[in-house]
């Protein structure tokens, strides 16, 4: 049985740890203001644009970042695995496509998650798991398929500015009304983003975000990820609270990178699980 390597991208929110921990490759997302590149890894360089008035630009990977991820992998292990967000919301999927495109006699599988963040962040954890134990890589996209019905989130943004910025607000619009003095909670659903409620306060909304969870949810064992921007003193609060709430056998934090957090600013909350079986 031949080794398999996990490769996934930047907008899964993966924590280094569990990158490091489970042998799972990044492709960064590229991140520009003014014309310049803003290390993906340096959050505080991000921030600390935002906090000038400016507006950062994210984009997909180039084909030749995932060419050059995919070369480096296939010369150490047989097979390569690549998870990636929702193709309905980046091209970041179609960039590995193309680049999976370029070596033909490689054994590379693109997968669509049809999630975001640490959506997308648990499946590639399972599958790294997965990888580890020595399941074939058949085994690996069987699983995979099964696990992305058992992942969801959501997650409340404290303003809308950011989202208007980026262009994203007509999206949600509709859904929101006055939408300055509103604070949505927003789901991840069929690979999209939708607004599943709204009220008129952060803490309102917070507590209603692990209501609406419980709801779908109740008692069922799960991986828990409390998921941030910038925001790290109220994500230690907030997974307080989904401990005491939830059926956890594992919960952590971690932080959105800014692919993600470019469209909702600082101080985003949101929650992430996955089912176990």
């Amino acid at each position: 049985m031949g080794k398999i390597k996990i490769i996934t991208d930047g907008a899964a929110s993966l924590p280094q740890f569990l990158v490091e921990k489970l042998n799972i490759g990044v492709v960064k997302i590229p991140v520009t203001c003014d014309g310049e590149e803003i290390p993906s890894d340096d959050l505080q360089e991000f921030y600390g644009v935002l906090e000038k008035g400016k507006m950062p630009k994210t984009s997909a990977p180039a084909p030749g970042d995932f060419l050059e991820k995919f070369k480096e992998a296939c010369e150490e292990y047989d097979t390569v695995i690549s998870i990636l967000i929702s193709g309905k919301v980046s091209a970041t999927y179609q960039s590995a496509k193309l680049a999976r495109e370029m070596l033909p006699y490689e054994d590379i599988h693109v997968i669509d998650s049809n999630n975001i963040s640490m959506a997308t962040g648990f499946i590639v954890m399972t599958a790294a798991r997965k990888a580890i134990e020595g399941c074939s890589s058949e085994e690996i996209i069987t699983f995979v398929e099964k696990v992305k019905e058992r992942v969801g989130g959501m997650v409340v943004l404290p303003t809308l500015k950011y989202l208007a910025k980026s262009g994203r607000v007509s999206q949600v619009k509709a859904l929101l009304g006055n939408i300055l003095s509103l604070k949505p909670i927003l789901i991840i659903n069929q690979g999209e983003v939708k607004v599943i409620d709204k009220t008129r306060s952060v803490g309102t909304s917070l507590n209603k975000m692990l209501e609406l969870t419980y709801k779908r949810l109740g008692d069922s064992r799960l991986q828990v990820a409390v998921i941030h921007s910038n925001a790290m003193d109220k994500a230690n609060d907030f997974l307080e609270k989904a401990r005491e709430r939830f059926n956890c056998s594992q919960s952590f934090i971690t932080e959105m990178g800014p692919g993600l957090a470019v469209h909702g600013g600082p101080n985003m909350i949101g929650l992430v699980w996955m089912e176990e079986n």
